[in-house]
């Protein structure tokens, strides 16, 4: 019976022959392996086979060969060697068979493998699907960041034209407190002045009608004297030199009110002085009394005065505890004034009274108290405040008390005010320290 088999003799890559040997590609003949493994460069490769047949003839043999999962189309024998470009990555199986003519076949087979190039192994892809989320994460972050920043940028533009528009605001209040402080100041120099001005005009018109008078005696005197009556122009003499006394006496003191004022209205230094609180207050609660008169000719009250005959002068800067004093001294005669024109009561008295006190604890109080219709409880906690006024449009700025509260500050001290609505009237007190601060 006749034999035969087919074998693999030699194994080309690139035309060129692969030796076999324990450290090369095929580590034993080729033959005798089972399978090969490529890289993906060396996918251009052939395999020469034969066949072994112990017949006297085998023209009778057909041999075929074949590329399983690259072409499974069995090729007729060529030459005994089998070519192959190109082949793609995978996995092949090279099959060589041999048939006689009574039908009988064997075959050979080798499995080839052909690696992918490293881009496009697994380990790859996952590198790229990594890339690819990082990449979408970077670019869903920039987009971020980018509306972020335009956000921001939007905020900050916002923000700038609304502290534009607050500073401008802020500019414009300034403004309109520095003209309602100036209005403020302009109505309580308005009522200085005709405190002053009522003030002076007593000793002036006692200074007027003693001159007259004076005037008129010499005019007797001399009838006198061509009458050659002594006597009577001695007497004459004598009223005159009285006259004369008064008129100086008027004078100096007209000359004193202006004086006084003068150095009581020029304009704060801001430079504390040692006063006399006794005397401030007084001179500034007449001062108000006839301001108030001057403008409103029906207008009567009794003024009271406590003051402590030991009180020590203190530093403090006169102009502005002037202003705190008339600013009070006027709200009390305006309060009794108030009370006394509804006043169902004709025993009603319209007072105000200003007492001083030197404290244990070394304070030093003034308080300006009236018997008006007080201070209801419910604007009580406002009357300090910028602004805040119970007078008609007008007729106040809502400064006044605030303006005090803030000097009286300023000084170290406090202004508190104590009221019962409808029984005691109101109370202002200034506290004040004994030390300068």
């Amino acid at each position: 019976m006749e034999t035969f088999e087919p074998y693999f003799k030699r194994f080309y890559i690139d035309n060129k022959l692969v030796k076999s040997g324990k450290e090369e590609l095929i580590p034993k003949p080729i033959n005798d392996i089972n399978d090969i493994t490529l890289k993906s460069f060396e996918n251009n490769f052939a395999i020469e086979y034969g066949h072994a047949d112990f017949r006297t003839t085998h023209k009778e043999h057909s041999v075929q060969f074949r590329l399983k999962n690259y072409d499974d189309v069995w090729h007729d024998n060529n030459g005994n060697k089998a070519n192959y470009f190109g082949v793609p990555p995978g996995t092949y199986v090279f099959q060589v068979r041999a048939s006689n003519i009574n039908g009988i076949k064997t075959e050979k087979s080798l499995a080839i493998t052909v690696l992918p190039p490293w881009y496009k192994t697994y380990w790859a892809f996952s590198i790229y699907f990594l890339l690819f989320w990082a990449a979408i994460y970077g670019i869903n972050r920039y987009q971020k960041e980018r509306i972020i920043k335009k956000e921001r940028e939007k905020s900050r533009a916002k923000e700038l034209e609304q502290a534009k528009e607050v500073e401008k605001a802020y500019k414009e209040l300034k403004n309109t407190q520095a003209q309602l402080i100036q209005s403020e100041k302009m109505a309580s120099l308005g009522e200085l002045t005709a405190g002053i001005a009522h003030e002076i005009q007593n000793p002036l018109n006692f200074v007027n009608n003693f001159s007259e008078v004076s005037s008129e005696m010499l005019e007797e005197m001399d009838e006198e004297l061509e009458k050659g009556e002594l006597e009577e122009v001695k007497a004459i003499s004598a009223d005159l030199k009285q006259n004369l006394e008064k008129i100086n006496h008027h004078g100096n003191r007209a000359s004193s009110i202006v004086k006084g004022m003068l150095e009581h209205s020029r304009t704060s230094t801001g430079t504390k002085e040692l006063t006399d609180i006794n005397a401030l207050a007084d001179e500034y609660l007449r001062l108000a009394y006839h301001g108030l008169r001057a403008k409103e000719k029906d207008f009567n009250a009794e003024m009271v005065t406590n003051f402590d005959a030991n009180l020590p002068k203190i530093e403090v800067i006169p102009q502005d505890i002037g202003r705190v004093l008339l600013n009070l001294i006027n709200n009390a005669f305006q309060a009794v004034d108030e009370a006394s024109r509804t006043s169902a009561s004709g025993d009603y008295k319209p007072t105000v009274t200003i007492s001083t006190q030197h404290t244990a604890q070394g304070q030093l109080l003034i308080a300006i108290k009236d018997n008006g219709p007080g201070i209801p409880d419910a604007i009580k906690d406002k009357i300090f405040q910028p602004f805040f006024t119970t007078k008609d449009t007008g007729k106040g700025t809502g400064l006044g008390l605030s303006l005090a509260y803030d000097i009286v500050k300023a000084h170290g001290g406090e202004l508190s005010v104590r009221s019962l609505h409808n029984e005691q009237g109101s109370e202002f007190i200034i506290h004040l320290p004994m030390k300068s601060v």
